[in-house]
């Protein structure tokens, strides 16, 4: 695989089969029955046409044995085409990824994308044979490196174009300009999420599945989990582009829907009157957050949720932990790309308890008590990402999981192609999906039946994990908080 921002050709040994043919036959013995010429002309011409017969036999057998072998040899082209190194003609897809701000970047996104790509071309035969080649162009975050991006990808001759994770969401039309099909791995904006010809095919939804996901669980799964009643959640929201819209669509109107404030569709609709919140801005990277810590417990909520990027997680944990919080007063529930481990290790005691949300069969799951698809994925990942070139540091994070992913779902994706592997034929594998096949890391892809106003989600179940000290642990394997908004109008804030 070559990737141009730093060129490199991948040299790794094809994986052999061996075939195996094995031919068998049968015969038939005559016999004399002792009876006089009739008897041995009869027998004569029997024998004449057992021979002729088995002949023909023999013919038919010889035939069927040369078809077999070859269909055997088809079975195994298609499985050297399948497995092994990839051959064919390259396939580019294009890698727009936000870093190299010291404020806002998402390095692993991109490595663990790559990475993914070195695995597939080396070991699994790339997509229907063609190697992948990417095209990294780091966008850094500002509303006009997201087009200079778009544009360069597009100028590039890109098949499909991948948006890791996107602040603006003003990249769309100059891909559509090109014809080029673009996957979303971190939906963040409306338009990752209602952009006709995108599919935001990140496990659990990005923002649309994690922040309602939030919601649901505060409102309803916590309090069985905790034993508690809740009417009042705190909400510390990023204070950022996409940040303003995920708390004012996702986290607030679900929060307005719950309490009748709202109209919407949800068979929660109008259930918790007395539910009332509070919304706390937070600037990235801010020194410190203490004052808003303070109007958040302040407030004196029943739970609190929040979503950001990792430092920035960790950095209010730090806050509420000097204001005297601690888990066991007031459950914390965090998004999953707060996951860091480090930081869960870092912060000791004041962690421990915490909630963090995940995927279904999330890929940093210990190994251990594992089976079946969730083992395979996991196991995987933990390998195979650090074996084709991510840093070990970077493995358990969540957008490390990320970048996997969205690449190994292309590859799946390519797989259930009848004929030419292209990046429109992929983006039409993706458009066919109805959530009836697993996906890799997360739930079932179905972009065929994504919700409108929502149409380019392509799934929006999550999971729920709880800090123990030592690892993560799953509280609940599945939940969908995506009813909170249906039939709701959109509210970018």
């Amino acid at each position: 695989m070559k990737t141009r921002t730093k060129s490199k050709r991948l040299v790794a040994a094809a994986f052999s089969f061996a075939l195996v043919a094995a031919a068998c036959g049968g015969s038939s013995d005559g016999g004399d029955d002792g009876g006089g010429d009739d008897t041995e002309e009869t027998t004569a011409e029997a024998e004449e046409a057992t021979e002729d017969e088995g002949g023909d036999e023999e013919a038919m057998e010889e035939d069927g044995e040369e078809e077999a072998m070859e269909e055997d040899g088809d079975e195994e082209a298609m499985e050297e085409d399948a497995m092994g190194e990839a051959t064919g003609e390259p396939i580019l897809i294009g890698i727009q990824n936000p870093e190299g701000d010291p404020n806002g970047s998402f390095p692993e996104y991109s490595a663990a994308a790559i990475a993914a790509a070195e695995y597939i071309n080396t070991e699994l035969g790339g997509l229907g044979g063609r190697p992948i080649e990417i095209e990294l162009c780091k966008q850094v975050i500002t509303p006009d490196d997201s087009q200079r991006c778009a544009n360069e990808l597009s100028a590039s001759g890109v098949e499909m174009a991948v948006s890791t994770l996107n602040f603006f969401g003003n990249h769309f039309s100059i891909y559509q300009g090109s014809d080029i099909p673009v996957v979303v791995g971190t939906p963040i904006t409306l338009a990752d999420f209602t952009s006709e010809g995108v599919f935001s095919i990140g496990a659990g939804g990005g923002c649309l599945g994690v922040h309602t996901g939030l919601i649901e669980i505060a409102t309803n799964q916590i309090e069985e989990l905790e034993g508690i009643t809740v009417n009042k959640v705190g909400v510390p929201w990023a204070d950022t582009p996409p940040g303003v819209v995920c708390y004012n669509d996702l986290e607030a109107k679900p929060l307005d829907v719950l309490n009748g404030t709202e109209p919407g569709e949800s068979a929660r609709a109008g259930s918790k009157p007395d539910l009332t919140y509070v919304g706390v801005p937070v600037l990235p990277a801010a020194p410190d957050v203490t004052p808003q810590a303070t109007e958040v417990l302040d407030f004196e909520p029943d739970v609190i949720v929040f979503s950001a990027q990792g430092a920035d997680c960790w950095n209010f944990v730090d806050a509420l932990g000097r204001l005297g919080w601690t888990p066991d007063q007031i459950p914390l529930i965090l998004s999953g790309a707060c996951t860091d481990f480090d930081a869960l290790e870092a912060a000791g005691d004041l962690a421990v308890g915490i909630y963090i949300t995940t995927t279904e069969n999330g890929l940093l799951t210990p190994l251990d008590g594992l089976e079946g698809q969730h083992l395979d994925n996991a196991s995987t990942y933990q390998t195979k990402a650090p074996e084709y070139g991510l840093d070990e540091d970077l493995v358990f994070t969540g957008f490390g999981t990320q970048g996997f992913s969205l690449m190994m779902n292309i590859w799946d994706a390519a797989n259930g192609i009848d004929g030419e592997v292209t990046g429109q034929t992929i983006a039409d594998s993706f458009a066919s999906t109805d959530g009836s096949a697993p996906a890799f890391g997360g739930s079932p892809l179905d972009c065929a039946n994504a919700p409108a106003p929502y149409v380019a989600v392509c799934g929006s179940a999550i999971s729920l994990t709880q800090w123990d000290g030592t690892q993560l642990v799953t509280v609940i394997d599945v939940l969908n908080g995506l009813d909170l908004v249906a039939g709701t109008e959109l509210r970018p804030g």
